[in-house]
């Protein structure tokens, strides 16, 4: 009996070792197991393993049902700055996927499939300007409707498709149009905290605005019209058109409690424009004194009224944004020849008086066009860029071409400082680089800009209307070659040439 209840001591005894053996070995064997398992990253930080990254990549995407409403978009990525690692490794120390998750979401921001537009520059010192867009398919029409607020559409168009009718006497020939800046587009992953421009309106709006913010608004009063409202609001008339496309031109018609957006446009871009013009200009008559000693001093009458020529100009313009940078004249020939006006003038004189002869005022002063013939207006009198343009530029002459006195007058300030032309903003000289400025006998002052470095006259000298005083340059804050004219009056406030002093 003593040896048998031994026996069945060892048998329990065994049965236990075996046991804790078989515990031991199946313990070992499951921590020896390798393990596909992902390392998560977010900015460069771990932020734990889990098993697997498509259960948190599905997560990311099912949770996040109002990001797809607000967009538009069948699925939601993760964080620019997520990564995941695959390794085989032994620990068991991983996260559920909900906690990954909630660290993502508490840390960073989730993404959207989209495109990032780089306006590049011409000045590589300048910053690119990163637009985020929803869909690459706005912006090529977006583009050209930006572009249409400075080149007709219907020319851009023909441009485009090779369709511009032949100009057989004038008209205007596209050569080519290209933007200064280089445009490129970036497929990418867009943050959805980030501006996301989502529609081709608000795109073009942006491409012109430099901003989506709501516009200052102009209440149109009885009386108003286009020209009133732009220069009332700082704007030159096209500026006012771009930013309002329901005005077709500047004849458009208002109405009383009508809202214009009044907007400063401040495009992101630069459109540029090379174009052949021929066009028709008139070329000023002459007036010409003939005496008559039948007649006395104080007696005179128009013996022929003058009549103005045409001259038919072909010209190579470059336009920017819609305004004139440069414009040469390639050929002139002529339509009509002017005819002078003759003014016959007695000499005779009276029993008393001996009259000395003056030549006849226009509005105080006798105005003569500072220029030589052929010309173009290239720039009028009025607000441009938020800024006024307070008098006109004069172009077509040629560089070099010589400047006239408009009157007669005393020279009141020059400078000639400047060498170097053919700079925009060139600072030498400041605003109108080399210049001449001329006082009127009857109190006028008028600035001429631009000029080459080679003045013809002096501070203190009197000169008599048609002298030349300099020639056509491109000095000073100029981007091209021409003449900037301007009128102030006595009181220094800046007078319209084309309103009084020329019919232009």
């Amino acid at each position: 009996m003593k040896s048998s209840k031994i026996t069945v001591k060892g048998v329990l005894l065994v049965l236990l070792v075996i046991g804790l053996l078989l515990t031991i070995g199946f313990k070992r064997g499951v921590k020896n197991e390798a393990h596909t398992v992902y390392q998560v990253y977010l900015d460069g930080e771990k932020i734990g393993l889990i098993a697997n990254e498509q259960e948190l990549f599905d997560k990311i995407d099912n949770e996040q049902e109002n990001i797809k409403e607000e967009f538009d978009v069948d699925r939601v990525y993760p964080p620019e700055g997520l990564e995941t690692k695959k390794y085989i490794t032994y620990d068991e120390n991983l996260k559920s996927v909900e906690e990954v998750y909630n660290t993502i979401e508490d840390k960073s921001t989730f993404t959207i499939p989209g495109y990032t537009i780089i306006i590049k520059p011409e000045n590589e010192e300048e910053k690119p300007t990163y637009i985020n867009v929803l869909n690459k398919d706005d912006v090529k029409p977006a583009l050209m409707d930006a572009a249409s607020a400075f080149i007709n559409i219907d020319s851009l168009n023909n441009y485009i498709n090779e369709t511009q009718p032949e100009v057989k006497e004038t008209g205007k020939t596209i050569e080519s149009v290209y933007f200064d800046e280089k445009i490129t587009v970036k497929e990418n992953y867009l943050p959805v905290t980030a501006d996301i421009i989502t529609n081709k309106s608000d795109l073009t709006k942006f491409l012109l605005f430099g901003t989506l913010e709501k516009q200052d608004e102009y209440i149109v009063k009885d009386g108003d019209t286009v020209e009133s409202v732009a220069y009332e609001n700082q704007l030159s008339n096209e500026e006012l058109l771009i930013a309002n496309p329901n005005l077709s031109s500047v004849n458009s018609l208002l109405s009383e409690g009508q809202k214009l957006n009044i907007g400063l446009i401040d495009p992101l871009f630069t459109v540029v424009e090379e174009t052949e013009v021929i066009e028709d200009v008139e070329s000023t008559f002459n007036t010409v004194y003939e005496e008559d000693s039948n007649k006395y001093a104080s007696e005179s009458f128009v013996k022929q009224e003058g009549v103005n020529g045409v001259d038919r100009l072909t010209e190579k313009v470059q336009y920017k944004n819609g305004e004139i940078m440069t414009l040469v004249v390639s050929n002139t020939s002529q339509v009509s020849a002017p005819v002078d006006k003759v003014i016959v003038k007695g000499t005779k004189a009276t029993k008393d008086y001996n009259f000395n002869y003056y030549p006849p005022a226009a509005s105080g002063t006798d105005w003569g066009w500072p220029t030589i013939s052929p010309y173009v207006i290239t720039s009028h009198f009025g607000y441009r860029w938020g800024r006024l343009h307070a008098g006109i530029d004069i172009s077509g002459s040629g560089f070099g071409s010589p400047i006239y006195s408009a009157t007669d007058g005393v020279v009141t300030a020059t400078f000639a400082g400047c060498e170097n032309m053919g700079y925009y903003g060139n600072s030498c000289g400041g605003q109108f680089g080399n210049s001449i400025t001329i006082t009127s006998s009857t109190g006028l002052t008028i600035i001429y800009g631009h000029i080459k470095n080679n003045l013809l006259v002096s501070v203190g000298q009197t000169v008599t209307k048609g002298q030349p005083i300099g020639y056509m340059g491109n000095s000073g804050s100029s981007t091209g070659t021409h003449l900037h004219f301007e009128i102030r009056d006595a009181a220094g406030n800046k007078i319209d040439p084309c309103k009084g002093a020329y019919s232009c």
